[in-house]
């Protein structure tokens, strides 16, 4: 490049620099009046300079940026505009997975949404007898039912597992210790540790036998006057196959009262996903049940209700009356109880299961229940519809932590697209994000997960999608 062409580029740079319009040039425009009522002038300055430095940094690198005020102005208006948008957004979930951590797990039956809705919008007798006209507790709204699907004497919630867990270890093991096996010191998502929870709790962990094989006689050798409890945690998202072996719930019970000589020693049960239906029927490996192991002995059983129990995020606790009764008074339980939505939620849930509607109601497990020449219809219909695009076996993960390995066999509807991972970004960026997911360079969306209602949804975001194609 010579120096006389270098010296015009330098020119042209400067001039469209020059060129840019003032702060209050672009504030003057037509396209800002209503932002003037509906914003604080500071944060419409503030949105007009970061446009302008914007379009100055694309100038300065040598693209292509809008100088008209006019155009600044638009732009300004709709930052302001994206900055009211709730972060927290409805999506569809086309990934196949169906408890999907991150889209928020279990979406709630229609009648859970109801009554949360119904909580939430208006007072309610959260805390108040309405026969005897006076102060009532949270927990009475639950307990009924918990009592009625597990079999235990007794039921309380939290806000979620965790909470659960760290409650029991608080309330009942600080200070002492607690048996659990090497192979179920686990880590779960966000980097929940079960040692790391423990030792918070005030609790001293004793880990026994190896990450595959732990006897009942391990857990007898470690216990000692200062057991507090011993501890089972289910592995809910991995799962330890071949040389493996672990001591019944049954097995445990009986170590557990060996111990009763020096100390009453507590057996608690985390069987982590909620799950109150039998998993084999629906051909899928056994899920552990909080009445199983309601029957096989356990004090306390602890599970999530936002996962296969299909509710909205809390942590249940069911068990001997004593030992609920414990946590129920325990000064943590006002930090980590549930509101009243949570509970309205939770409460329609768990009728579900006691009318034995919850196949039908509760969408997790009419997702898990969905057949697969069902689901090839429905992505047969979503392909006539939009004319592009294959359909093809594949599997639906469970997820979640829930069934680790699982999955169910379906239809998903599948496009060779030249650049896959952009055509996921395009669905991600509608105004109701769609979640697909890529596969061998190929974009798929699985109809397992896809509400019935959000049918014409996928179709019309394929469409345009596949449109842009041509």
């Amino acid at each position: 490049m010579t120096m006389s062409n270098l010296a015009n580029e330098r020119a042209d740079l400067s001039d469209r620099l020059r060129s840019l319009p003032s702060v209050d040039r672009v504030l003057s425009e037509s396209a800002l009046h209503e932002a003037h009522g509906r914003w604080p002038r500071q944060q419409v300055v503030e949105a007009v300079r970061a446009q302008i430095d914007l379009a100055r940094s694309q100038i300065r690198n040598g693209g292509e940026a809008s100088i008209a005020a006019v155009d600044i102005a638009d732009l300004a208006w709709r930052a302001l505009e994206a900055g009211l948008r709730p972060s927290l957004r409805r999506v569809i979930n086309a990934t196949g997975v169906v408890i999907h951590t991150n889209l928020g797990r279990a979406p709630v039956s229609e009648a859970a949404a109801r009554a949360m809705s119904e909580a939430a919008g208006g007072y309610s007798n959260l805390e108040y007898d309405l026969d005897r006209g006076e102060r009532g507790s949270r927990a009475n709204h639950l307990e009924s039912l918990l009592q009625a699907l597990t079999g235990a004497e007794a039921g309380i919630a939290v806000n979620n597992n965790a909470a659960a867990l760290y409650l029991t270890m608080a309330a009942y093991c600080h200070g002492r210790e607690v048996i659990v096996s090497r192979g179920q010191a686990v880590e779960i998502g966000g980097g929940f540790r079960i040692p790391d929870v423990l030792r918070d709790a005030g609790a001293t962990l004793v880990e026994v036998g190896t990450t595959n094989r732990t006897r009942a006689s391990d857990y007898a050798a470690a216990m000692s006057r200062d057991t507090a409890a011993i501890l089972r945690v289910h592995s809910s998202n991995f799962r330890i196959v071949g040389f493996t072996e672990e001591p019944s719930l049954a097995e445990l019970r009986e170590v557990a009262e060996q111990n009763a000589n020096w100390v009453p020693t507590l057996l608690i049960d985390d069987v982590g996903s909620g799950c109150l239906l039998d998993t084999r029927e629906f051909g899928l490996a056994y899920e552990p049940r909080p009445q199983d192991s309601i029957e096989a002995g356990a004090d306390l059983v602890l599970f999530s209700g936002d996962k296969l129990l299909g509710g909205p995020q809390a942590g249940l606790l069911v068990g001997k009356r004593a030992a609920v009764d414990r946590l129920r008074s325990h000064p943590l339980m006002r930090v980590l109880r549930p509101d009243k939505a949570a509970i309205a939620g939770l409460s329609a849930t768990l009728q579900h299961y006691l009318l034995g509607e919850a196949v039908e109601a509760v969408p997790v497990w009419r997702m898990i229940a969905a057949q697969p020449e069902d689901l090839r219809k429905r992505a047969e219909m979503w392909r006539s519809s939009v004319g592009a695009g294959e359909v093809e076996s594949s599997d639906s993960a469970i997820g979640g932590g829930s069934l680790p390995a699982e999955t169910r066999p379906t239809f998903a509807w599948t496009l060779d697209h030249p650049r896959p991972t952009e055509a996921a970004r395009a669905l991600r960026e509608r105004e109701t994000p769609v979640i697909a997911r890529v596969e061998h360079d190929r974009l798929i969306l699985d109809p397992r997960t896809v509400l019935p209602d959000e049918d014409s949804a996928v179709i019309e975001a394929l469409r345009q999608l596949v449109g842009g194609l041509d």
